[in-house]
């Protein structure tokens, strides 16, 4: 995948008037060098004037020339009041995120913070935009009394804010109107400070440790970075009204913890919140934003998550229809890694999933069926995951996917539903193969017998907490055979190990799943499978251009069955 290179330059109010820096009317400062591996994006500032000028890789005959002397940028006016919080010189990126722009400096230490301007060319475009403010508090107050969503709450505002503009100030063109419309409808929300973070596709989850403590959220290319705003102790009860009514479940001194998802604009935000008496100083959040763009096997192949021959090896796994286990500490990317082997399963099968949290994906014309079930924290929940798991033997599925396994009441129906046949692939927090089967039998207590239901387990990993970057950091087959007609748990062999020096798959155990499952079929062994998916897969990602995730299940099942090449 291409890096992203950010140039910045800090412009004298005198702008190329007697610059060192200005070359033929071109900037030395917006050179870039034209590598094929990197986007280019090019920022200008003015601190004098008061601007911010933006300019992506789509406009690169501008990158050259500064904004004054070209067409391709975007310029954004920056209140006095900004330009004296932050050092200019500081600015490590800015780009526009909806109606708003994002700005990111990076200290001398090293911690990068972040503030956002609204996306408005002039001070008397900021200053309607604050006389409407509170008319759009008043425009919220008047909507008609019913419970409609927060995103449907918004839209209405901001289509009023727009009503007006158009009737009293007619000569506000339309892109400026629905910027100013929508940051209003912003303000009427407890929210209005997250939207610029959350609806930035390159945060990854953003976190609340207490009221008036600051927000700080990570980023997919700039690590863990601090937002400019904290959650006031007075916003508190509104937000905890807000994600009761969302979600339609208690938040409360009896239930003082929630899991739900919430859709704002068509953006997937998972909220994960506790409050007294279980967080004795107060509100804590945690905001989980999913990708806008499912990752796919070869993206995720790109990403350096995994390499290639690991990858075609998890495929084989899954179109197989192996039990498969992914655990991991919380935030490595199980569920990313869920999703884009979801992806690669043929879209004939009929596939159920149960979930508290709805991260999975709809894909296209695959069948699916999607049971949402009360978290744990909900005392009073009515609808059991370990219930609907035990249900599903009559719900005739090809394939479960029942998302995170977390008590010891999913754990015994996970095992209740493999023992009676059911193929089964979920997601369950630990941070190796064999420290998950300790927790299942030493803490769970699920027989030995039982393990042996298990084909693989693959290990997510974060090396560094705040960076992007997860890896597969292992691959584990169960060992397994029939002792006196019944299953017999005989270990794991791993497969695949990231901190091997050369990192290949192999070492095959006879007794493991990959050569169990191959003996059931009737076939030596699944290597010859593997070796011809990985050259097959070797040229998808060589061509990005194809929708590569679509066509993996026809190449894995164009001899009948995965394990089978004639």
């Amino acid at each position: 995948m291409k890096k992203t290179a950010v140039i910045i330059a800090v412009c004298p109010q005198g702008r190329c008037s007697g610059c060192v820096n200005n070359i033929d009317s071109t900037c030395r400062k917006l050179h870039y060098d034209n590598d094929e591996d990197s986007d280019y994006r090019a920022v200008v500032i003015e601190p004098e004037r008061e601007f911010i000028h933006v300019c992506g890789q789509d406009e690169v005959e501008a990158l050259a020339l500064p904004p004054w002397n070209s067409f391709g940028w975007e310029s954004v006016y920056i209140p006095d009041c900004v330009i004296r919080f932050t050092n200019v010189e500081n600015v490590v990126d800015a780009y526009p995120v909806g109606p708003y722009v994002s700005i990111f400096t990076k200290s001398s230490h090293g911690s990068v913070s972040h503030f956002a301007v609204p996306r408005l060319r002039s001070p008397l475009e900021l200053k309607l935009l604050e006389e409407l403010r509170g008319q759009a508090i008043e425009m919220s107050r008047c909507q008609i009394s019913v419970r409609t969503l927060l995103t449907d709450r918004l839209k209405q505002v901001a289509y009023s804010v727009g009503d007006y503009i158009s009737e009293f100030l007619p000569e506000v063109n339309e892109v400026t109107r629905e910027r100013i419309s929508e940051i209003a409808s912003h303000h009427t929300s407890v929210l209005e400070n997250f939207f610029p973070v959350v609806l930035d596709s390159e945060v990854e989850e953003v976190y609340v440790d207490r009221p008036e403590s600051v927000v700080y959220f990570d980023h997919h290319r700039l690590g863990r970075c601090f937002a400019g705003f904290s959650v006031k102790h007075s916003d508190v009860s509104r937000l905890v009204t807000l994600l009761r009514l969302e979600s339609n479940l208690h938040l409360d001194r009896k239930n003082p913890s929630l899991k739900t998802e919430l859709s704002l604009f068509g953006i997937k935000l998972r909220f994960s919140a506790s409050q007294a008496p279980l967080s004795p100083d107060g509100l804590q959040l945690q905001i989980r934003r999913a990708s806008t763009i499912p990752f796919s096997i070869p993206s995720l192949i790109q990403n350096k998550t995994l390499p290639l021959d690991a990858a075609a090896l998890l495929l084989l796994a899954v179109n197989s229809r192996f039990n498969i286990t992914i655990t991991g500490e919380p935030g490595s990317g199980k569920t990313t890694l869920l999703n884009a082997l979801d992806m690669a399963t043929p879209p004939i099968w009929r596939k159920i999933y149960i979930e508290d949290a709805i991260e999975s994906r709809i894909l296209g014309n695959h069948h699916q069926v999607r049971i949402k079930v009360d978290p744990v924290d909900e005392r009073n929940g009515r609808f059991r995951k370990s219930d609907e798991i035990i249900k599903s033997l009559h719900r005739s599925p090809d394939y479960l996917i029942l998302g995170e396994i977390q008590t010891a009441e999913h754990i015994q129906s996970l095992f209740q539903a493999m023992s009676a046949g059911l193929r089964t692939i979920q997601t369950c927090h630990s941070d190796s193969g064999a420290g998950l089967i300790s927790r299942w039998t030493l803490v769970q207590g699920v027989e030995l017998a039982n393990i042996a239901l298990m084909d693989v387990i693959v290990t997510m990993f974060r090396p560094v907490p705040g960076n992007s970057l997860r890896i597969v950091r292992e691959i584990m087959e169960v060992r397994k055979g029939i002792t006196d007609g019944g299953l017999e748990f005989r270990g794991l062999n791993r497969v695949y190990d990231c901190l091997d020096s050369d990192s290949k798959i192999g070492d095959w155990a006879m007794d493991g799943a990959f050569m169990f499952r191959s003996r059931e079929l009737g076939v030596t062994t699944h290597e010859t499978a593997l070796y011809a998916l990985i050259e097959s897969l070797s040229g998808i990602i060589d061509h990005p251009d194809v929708e590569s995730h679509s066509e993996l299940h026809k190449m894995i099942w164009a001899d009948g069955n995965p394990l089978k090449v004639e």
